[in-house]
């Protein structure tokens, strides 16, 4: 798929999430280029932090479907992302997340994100599986992944690349199958 994508907006009860867009590469780069970013490759120079964005832009275009910013109902501010992701050279549909600044951590913000993007990988893309690559140390992607009911699997696949010895593999719970 390339050229024009649906661009769909999903609403939870405090969250908005849309696809990532140009307007939000400056405040994803203000990210990656800190340590907080440590659990996705960072932190990142400017220079590779401005093409991972671009990369975000992209993986809608030529996808059809990538990252959503967070943005809380009534703003339009991004404060993170989350959704159904797939680089090239993954094995895997992934269920990615993060959180951009520390002031928003602990208030449920990302699982209440990735259940309605893990929703729609679901629903509406048609995935029958996903998973989500977790460094053995990100305590909090670890609840996380707990909190939406996945499960550690040791057999699955993880991206050939340098540094991911030892990411762990969680695997997403399929709402469809869940519910016959």
């Amino acid at each position: 798929m390339s050229g024009t994508v649906d661009r769909p907006i999903l609403h939870t009860e405090r969250l908005i999430l849309r696809p990532f867009e140009t307007r939000d590469v400056e405040p994803g780069v203000e990210y990656l280029i800190t340590d907080r970013s440590v659990f996705m490759g960072g932190p990142y120079s400017r220079h590779d932090a401005w093409t991972h964005c671009c990369h975000l832009i992209g993986h809608w275009a030529v996808r059809g479907f990538g990252l959503f910013v967070i943005c809380l109902k009534g703003t339009d501010e991004a404060i993170g992302d989350v959704g159904p992701f797939r680089p090239e050279g993954w094995p895997e549909n992934e269920i990615g997340w993060g959180l951009w600044q520390p002031q928003h951590e602990g208030h449920g913000y990302v699982t209440e994100a990735a259940l309605a993007a893990r929703r729609y990988a679901f629903e509406v893309l048609g995935w029958e599986t996903a998973v989500s690559y977790i460094d053995p140390d990100n305590a909090r992607s670890l609840a996380v992944a707990k909190r939406l009911g996945c499960t550690l699997d040791t057999d699955a696949a993880f991206p050939d690349l340098p540094d991911w010895d030892g990411t762990l593999v969680y695997r997403h719970p399929n709402p469809r199958l869940a519910s016959r």
